[in-house]
């Protein structure tokens, strides 16, 4: 099993005390580092390192800043602490952009601006190889223009915990929970557990529910697909239902969709279900007043998410 970097590090200050280094960490790295190239060689042999990697990735360590060092010791990969000082001494970041946050967070650093052009009607972002999962940049999007630092985002069909990742990284405070978590950050729960858990605290829920193909496979086709919609529908509705409880004063709720691209003869003869218009109804069936609407196509063209953006009536 491969050892934390942190844990690695350790050893390397006790071994290098037991010589007779007690001083201060940065000073014992300082020490180690004026070290002739032989008495160092040894050293690095003696400790099974090779002599590069303890010389300019374990022995800076040393000279990394607190909320870094915490990180390292919870599990952050040694690169990724590098990278983030980095950013640092370029003004990139911010000391207070590192405090308190837990690795998988860190990682998301810096949030990169620039991916989704709010101005846009349409918000292009970069492929993802996870296609089943929110874009980074456009969970980004959502969280910037409808939060504020500090405020609590959920996402009670996290999946891969992207939205709880952004949110963290962002500054807000946030929550996922899935039935199948794919993600550390993500919490074994149902939605149904929702309005028990948040009662008027959440300034923005992220409802993603499963595809009509995905719910219909989950259920069993016991019926013709088309036949089977309309319920899917009342599905969805039943979930923005559970949403509502947790939603601050003034705050929002964005429905993802991933609505169909062709309809069928039975579609097109019965004169209803067309594309779009059943997400805008679940929205009005659970009582939300629909605020904005977002289209985002990622820059291949092979992705495109719909996000419908409401309010409880009240």
């Amino acid at each position: 099993m491969k050892r934390k970097a942190w844990d690695v590090y350790s050893e390397v200050l006790k071994a290098a005390r037991d010589l007779g280094l007690e001083v201060e960490e940065q000073e014992v790295a300082k020490a180690l580092l004026a070290w002739p190239k032989e008495r160092f060689h040894v050293f690095a042999a003696r400790m099974g390192l090779k002599e590069k990697y303890l010389r300019h990735d374990l022995l800076p360590v040393a000279f990394l800043p607190e909320p870094l060092l915490e990180a390292l010791q919870r599990g952050l990969p040694l690169r990724e602490a590098h990278r983030l000082h980095r950013l640092l001494k370029g003004g990139k970041l911010s000391l207070q952009d590192l405090k308190g946050k837990d690795p998988k967070a860190l990682m998301a650093l810096p949030a990169r601006p620039g991916e989704v052009d709010f101005r846009l009607p349409v918000w292009f972002f970069p492929p993802e190889p996870w296609e089943e999962a929110l874009p980074l940049a456009v969970a980004q999007a959502l969280i910037q223009l409808y939060t504020k630092e500090g405020e609590l985002v959920l996402d009670p069909m996290a999946g891969r915990g992207t939205v709880v990742e952004v949110a963290r990284a962002l500054g807000r405070r946030a929550w996922g929970g899935d039935i199948a978590p794919r993600g550390p950050l993500v919490e074994l729960t149902d939605i149904r557990d929702l309005p028990q858990r948040f009662r008027k605290e959440a300034a923005l829920v992220v409802l993603h529910p499963p595809t009509f193909p995905a719910w219909l496979k989950e259920e069993g086709q016991r019926e013709e697909a088309e036949e089977r919609y309309g319920e899917y529908i009342r599905h969805i509705s039943s979930f923005l239902d559970l949403c509502r409880p947790a939603l601050a004063l003034g705050g929002r709720l964005v429905l993802v969709a991933r609505p169909r691209r062709t309809l069928t003869s039975k579609d097109l003869e019965a004169g209803h279900d067309f594309f779009l218009a059943p997400w805008e109804r679940a929205l009005a069936e659970a009582d939300f007043r629909p605020l904005r609407y977002h289209l985002a196509v990622s820059q291949d063209g092979r992705q495109d998410w719909h996000l419908f953006v409401g309010e409880p009536r009240r």
